[in-house]
């Protein structure tokens, strides 16, 4: 079950997000048209060569007449590569040394002249054909890798709908099994409960009678977790799917801060510390979801403390406007990897796991999935020889007189 979550969360990609960028401009334009094959390019570049040579003819200035044939090497090399473009820029060569230079009269009848005349433009042809034909090595391979990073993306696409669908049939089943759970569950503790009281009625108890006693109360304690799991789990299914969305009311955090601490000194006998502002802040919540997620972390505090270490609770408002709660417990360090994972459904930290304590991985789910709903925060923080701190901010209803 663990695995599967975490399968879920580090694969699981915004759909819309990908269909939105499989849709973009930006990436539909790299899609090369059928004009922009090689093949095209073979076929015009006579095409392009003849009619430029009609046109440099009638041009008077001979200074003049490389610079459109350049131009057209450079436009078959950005639009079709550079086998066009060298096959354009022989083809002007030859049109400039057979007819264009005897029409023009340009031959010097001196080789080294003659070189001379031609050498620039060869040159600057084989400059230009170069650039562009890197420019267009770059443009093509572009065009490749987003071909292959669509087909991916579509691929994943399609993952994280079954990712999705199969998280949400998981969600049903354990919500129905919670559900068909529950009534057994409740007549298993009442008729253990029920026989708790009597054999305490029937004190003194002989031998077997105490060992009765003994198994129906290691019977309600497992029975009782494997209620408060029922539960834990139809409420996560009800946040997470938003179901029965619960009555908001003005929530006083103080009191509650106060109220919390004092029940959990009387649990564990810790020292709490609690630090209040003077003024009330006052949040908008469902009071018992919000004392529940409270608690939760408290608890979680109070557990993984360090012997003889208090636990400091501090309440103060930022700016009038966010209600900010910091629950710190002097513990062992949490790494980073564990602080991103903490809140994941079923995740016990390693040290945990080792521990002796009781628990599903849940609370902290279910109170960040709470304080969430109230368009709230919560993080942790953790650095070494520091313990670990948990971070809930709130908006602060404003009170109008």
């Amino acid at each position: 079950m663990r695995q599967f979550y975490r399968a879920v969360q580090r694969y699981s990609i915004s759909t819309i997000d990908r269909s939105e960028y499989l849709s973009s401009p930006e990436t539909i334009s790299l899609s090369l048209p059928w004009w922009r094959s090689h093949l095209v390019g073979y076929l015009l570049s006579p095409v392009w060569v003849g009619l430029m040579t009609l046109a440099a003819l009638f041009i008077d200035e001979p200074l003049l007449i490389w610079i459109p044939f350049c131009i057209l090497t450079l436009l078959s090399c950005f639009l079709w590569g550079i086998g066009p473009a060298l096959l354009t820029m022989t083809l002007a060569l030859f049109a400039l040394y057979y007819i264009i230079i005897p029409d023009q009269r340009l031959f010097a009848h001196n080789i080294w002249k003659d070189i001379h005349l031609l050498g620039p433009f060869f040159f600057a042809q084989m400059v230009i054909t170069l650039l562009a034909a890197f420019n267009t090595r770059q443009y093509r391979r572009t065009v490749a890798l987003t071909k292959e990073l669509r087909t991916a993306l579509r691929d994943l696409s399609t993952l994280n709908r079954e990712l999705t669908r199969t998280q949400h049939q998981e969600y049903m089943f354990f919500t129905r099994a919670a559900h068909e759970l529950r009534t057994p569950l409740t007549t298993i503790l009442g008729e253990t409960q029920l026989a708790l009281r009597r054999l305490e009625r029937a004190r003194p108890l002989s031998p077997e009678s105490a060992k009765y006693l003994a198994h129906f109360e290691h019977i309600e304690q497992r029975a009782q977790g494997l209620h408060a799991l029922v539960e834990d789990l139809i409420e996560l299914y009800r946040v997470q799917e938003d179901i029965n969305p619960p009555t908001l009311s003005p929530c006083n955090v103080n009191n509650i801060c106060t109220e919390l601490i004092m029940q959990r000194h009387q649990i564990s006998g810790r020292d709490f510390k609690l630090e209040l502002p003077d003024e009330p802040v006052i949040v908008q919540a469902n009071k018992e979801r919000f004392y529940s997620a409270l608690a939760n972390i408290i608890d979680n505090a109070d557990r993984y403390a360090f012997l003889s270490t208090p636990i400091c609770v501090r309440v103060h408002a930022e700016d009038n406007n966010t209600a900010s709660i910091h629950v710190h417990n002097e513990g062992a360090e949490l790494p980073v990897e564990q602080q991103e994972r903490i809140f994941e459904p079923f995740y016990r930290t390693p040290a945990a796991e080792r521990s002796y304590q009781d628990g599903w991985g849940l609370g902290l789910t279910i109170s960040k999935a709470y304080i969430e709903q109230y368009g709230g925060s919560i993080r942790v923080e953790s650095l070494p020889g520091e313990g670990v701190t948990f971070l809930v901010k709130l908006p602060i209803q404003k009170i109008t007189t």
